[in-house]
């Protein structure tokens, strides 16, 4: 049974003002508290961060004049405490009396005036002489662009070159969907206060985020998250949604896929996915394909079983592949749609007859991929047929046709656009890309946080595909889903660490997947 408690939930910045305001409340925790525990747990991850002993490091803070500022005060505070040099810049005004400089200056910290005609020769200066930069500037509440002075201010840190460190979200990041401000300041790690934001985590990987999110534990009771319904799709959710095994079981109980994949064209392609959901633990694995490609794959695939489908000029044969699939359906749990299928009259005519017969994929979970996806767009209501037992896995191209919207509004609010075709096609959604996000019909969302460019390659999406169809033989689709791809992009990452993200192929992938599932299956 899945623990929600352990999982590392993802909130907007409503959903986390209301968190905290619940947490106030409660009559637990002040805002001053809550504040230094922010405060103390960005600067105990700084003085890890330091590649410099601390005698030797010079902090440089940028304080905006809300929350995020007096974060950032709080941990400068705390810094200096430890003897190391921090400076703390004003970049935007706070209270003269602030109690939160008072204490900062008491316990060491230096305070600069950058002065309205020196601030650009000013804070240049400081950046200079700063071993990293830490933006506690403007925080998850950015509600207009950014304007000058602040404009040319991030410009003095960027060109400095100096390591950033954002509290929470860098400064221009919009919490909510992730676009950045082209005149915001870009960090190399961002430190999440208590919970992922869902814009950062839903975009993590474009360059404004860095090579890491932090997630700083300030103790968030678990009774103000329970009921969230984003998660990050980590290592920790994975380790619970790995399949048990018994001992005494037996290849029956652990689920029949069957893959409906391949033509003459895209052998290649079927050779990954079955591959892949050979690995992924199914008990039994079957490749319907026509004749052309199980004659170059028999030989070098011995592990599954054949299903030989007839073709002629026109693909396969439809009226002929239509009955054997229909007559195999039965005994499977799973069943993966369009890995190298084409786009011939054959392979459509057949797509159309499996998406109109309901009584075929009763109490079967069908995984629509590629040439599958493509197919069904311009068929009406072709989801019905599946009664709700679906995952489709596309790429956003296949996904815009699939909306009837451009690739780039797909791109501007990728977590609207899955979200909606889960909803609207009743099914599991998973929108591929640097980073993954996986939804239901309900709302639930899990976002895969693991940007790999590696995967930016023809092939790695037949991997994932088969990948998914075995665990989905014995898994509910959602945990399936989400478990496929967090071990393949675990799997890419070992893969690209020995051949390198240039020379690491699709079939690499399939070579480390017994190591990924060791990984969760380790203690």
């Amino acid at each position: 049974m899945l623990d929600v408690s352990s999982t590392t939930k993802i909130v907007t910045s409503s959903e986390m003002q209301a968190i905290e305001e619940r947490w106030f409340a409660s009559g637990e925790i002040s805002i001053e508290n809550l504040m230094d525990r922010v405060g103390r747990a960005v600067a105990d991850w700084i003085a890890d961060y330091l590649t410099v002993d601390e005698n030797q490091a010079n902090v440089l803070v940028l304080v905006g004049k809300g929350n995020n500022g007096g974060d950032a005060l709080v941990a400068a505070r705390y810094l200096a405490e430890r003897g190391i040099n921090t400076t703390a810049a004003m970049l935007l005004a706070r209270p003269a009396n602030d109690p939160l400089i008072t204490a900062f200056v008491g316990a060491g910290g230096n305070v600069a005036e950058l002065g309205e005609r020196t601030m650009v020769r000013r804070l240049s200066n400081l950046c200079n002489r700063a071993t990293l930069i830490v933006d506690g500037v403007l925080g998850i509440n950015l509600s207009r662009p950014i304007e000058e002075p602040l404009t040319t201010l991030f410009d003095v840190a960027k060109n400095s070159e100096k390591p950033v460190v954002a509290i929470d979200v860098p400064s221009g990041a919009n919490s909510e969907d992730g676009s950045f401000d082209s005149h915001g300041l870009p960090a190399d790690v961002c430190l999440a206060v208590g919970l992922h934001k869902l814009g950062p985590a839903a975009r993590f990987g474009d360059d404004c985020y860095g090579e890491e999110i932090v997630v700083l534990d300030v103790g968030t009771p678990d009774r103000l998250t329970t009921n969230l319904r984003r998660e990050a799709n980590d290592e920790t959710l994975a380790r619970q949604l790995l399949p048990a095994r018994s001992k005494t079981a037996h290849k029956g109980d652990f689920g029949r896929a069957l893959l409906f994949a391949g033509s003459d064209t895209y052998v290649g392609a079927a050779s990954l996915a079955v591959q892949a959901c050979l690995r992924s633990g199914a008990g039994m694995v079957t490749l319907a394909t026509p004749v052309s490609a199980y004659q170059a794959l028999a030989g070098d695939v011995s592990e599954t079983t054949y299903l030989p489908l007839n073709e002629d000029v026109n693909g396969v044969l439809p009226g002929p592949a239509f009955n054997t699939l229909v007559e195999h359906i039965p005994a499977m749990h799973s069943v993966l749609i369009g890995v190298g299928l084409g786009l011939s009259y054959g392979a459509r005519e057949l797509i159309s007859r499996l998406t109109s017969d309901f009584d075929i994929w009763r109490g079967h979970t069908v995984v629509l991929d590629a040439d599958g996806l493509t197919m069904v767009s311009v068929m009406d209501r072709w989801w019905e047929v599946f009664r709700g037992n679906l995952i489709i896995t596309p790429h956003p191209g296949e996904l815009s046709r699939l909306l009837g919207i451009s690739i780039a509004e797909v791109e501007a609010d990728r977590v609207n656009a899955v979200l909606t075709a889960a909803q609207r096609f009743d099914c599991v959604a998973v929108l591929k890309g640097a980073t993954t996000l996986i939804a239901t019909p309900n709302g639930r969302l899990r976002v895969n946080m693991e940007p790999n460019d590696a995967l930016a390659r023809g092939g790695t999406g037949d991997v994932l595909a088969g990948l998914i169809a075995g665990l989905a033989a014995k898994s509910d689709p959602f945990d399936a889903a989400s478990l496929g791809v967090y071990i393949h992009s675990l799997s890419a990452k070992f893969a690209s660490e020995r051949y390198t993200r240039y020379a690491m192929t699709a079939g690499d992938l399939i070579d480390y997947l017994p190591r990924a599932f060791r990984e969760l299956a380790s203690e």
